[in-house]
Parts: C-alpha cells; sequence; structure tokens
C-alpha cells in the first residue's frame, strides 16, 4: 500500500458523496428500506474514503465500486424502485460513487505499471 492514492480531491468527493447518501437516510423516514440501505451504505461509502484519505488502498476503491453498484440497483431490489426521490437520490449518488472509484482504479493501475519508454531508456 502506498501512502498517496491517484486523487485526493475525488477521494473527498466520494466522502462527501456518502455523507450525502447517510444523511438522506433521515429524509427518506417514510420509507424505513430506502433509509436503512441509505444510512447504512452512507457510512460504509464514508468510511472507506476515510481509510483512503488516511493510506490509500485499492481495496477501499473496489469497496466503493461495489458499494456504489449495490446503491444504483438497491432501490429495485429492495422494493423503493417506484418512489422517485429515494430511487434517483441512490442511483444518482451510486452512479458518481462507481464513476469516482472506477477512476481512481485505472489512475492506480496506470501509477503502478512501469512505463516503457523507462525501461527503453536505462538500457
Amino acid at each position: 500500500m502506498r501512502n498517496e492514492g491517484p486523487s485526493k480531491g475525488l477521494e473527498w468527493t466520494n466522502l462527501l458523496l456518502g455523507i450525502g447518501l447517510a444523511c438522506a437516510g433521515f429524509v427518506l423516514a417514510e420509507l424505513p428500506a430506502a433509509a436503512w440501505n441509505a444510512g447504512i451504505v452512507g457510512t460504509l461509502i464514508g468510511c472507506c474514503s476515510a481509510a483512503a484519505l488516511y493510506r490509500y488502498g485499492d481495496w477501499a476503491e473496489w469497496s466503493n465500486l461495489i458499494l456504489g453498484c449495490w446503491a444504483v440497483i438497491a432501490p429495485f431490489l429492495l422494493g423503493f424502485g417506484s418512489v422517485q426521490t429515494p430511487m434517483w437520490t441512490h442511483v444518482l449518488i451510486g452512479l458518481c460513487i462507481v464513476t469516482i472509484a472506477t477512476m481512481q482504479l485505472l489512475a492506480s493501475h496506470r501509477m503502478q505499471v512501469p512505463s516503457s519508454t523507462k525501461s527503453a531508456a536505462s538500457r
């Protein structure tokens, strides 16, 4: 594991999105499944992002990727997909989390792959 990840700014964005989803659980209180899901998934996203800010690791991005995918499909699997506000809250925040986690993983992979120009120049 490295101390520095691909982008601290994107990690802060994921942290704020996770906090936003967790707080949305209070607004969605009339739908218990949506409220509990938002609270739990948002808290887990926030924790993974906070851990990645402290000490970056690909595991945090993979966790956020999985949690973001869950946030996108949860409204339909948990039965609140027909209610617009909680459904769109989960889907949009989930898509943002998935996009950022994917960008971070790709950037991390690029940082780990040795450049072919460096190896050719050292010969």
